[in-house]
């Protein structure tokens, strides 16, 4: 009986643990361009998105986090030419400033981990999406959603933070490092 027990007190417990950054895929794709940016001892790198020409991504890297943009700037060609000439830092400030800003999606990772729901104390990653901001804190009773809808919301952003991460890791190393 006791066996029996235990194992149903191991599911329950399962089921009800939040998601961590194992859970998300943004977590190995970070943990490749942090790599990348810190042989090539790059604070910056930016790419244009492969199926959205009009738009851009750009990534720097703060101690200890990792700042991910990715939007449309009314002035393609500008930030476009920033991009040819190694500006990432440029690229990066242009995104962050752009007027087109439901177009914008942005992402804080506090650990520079990938997304995360686990408790870190007062940091946790933000997500800002068009105008509108969702904490990865875990609780989803702060905000305006369901359990469910909340964790739903955050693996989509964790879906869309990975492919802008894999993108950005696909700018050459020798491309970053002479920026």
């Amino acid at each position: 009986m006791r066996p029996l027990l235990l194992t149903i007190l191991a599911v329950l417990t399962v089921a009800v643990v939040p998601a961590t950054a194992e859970d998300f895929t943004s977590s190995a794709a970070a943990q490749a361009l942090l790599r990348q940016m810190e042989a090539s001892q790059a604070d910056a790198v930016a790419v244009r998105d492969p199926d959205r020409p009009e738009r851009f991504i750009a990534a720097l890297r703060l101690p200890g986090q990792l700042l991910v943009v990715s939007a449309t700037h009314p002035s393609v060609e500008l930030v476009a030419q920033r991009l040819e000439s190694g500006d990432y830092r440029g690229v990066y400030m242009d995104l962050q400033g752009t007027p087109a800003q439901t177009s914008k999606f942005f992402v804080h990772d506090m650990e520079a981990d990938g997304l995360s729901l686990s408790g870190r104390g007062e940091a946790y990653d933000m997500i800002y999406d068009a105008g509108d901001s969702l904490a990865c804190n875990g609780r989803w009773k702060d905000t305006k959603l369901d359990k469910d809808a909340y964790h739903e919301r955050v693996a989509q952003a964790d879906t869309r933070y990975a492919r802008l991460l894999g993108l950005l890791a696909r700018v050459p190393e020798a491309a970053v490092a002479s920026r």
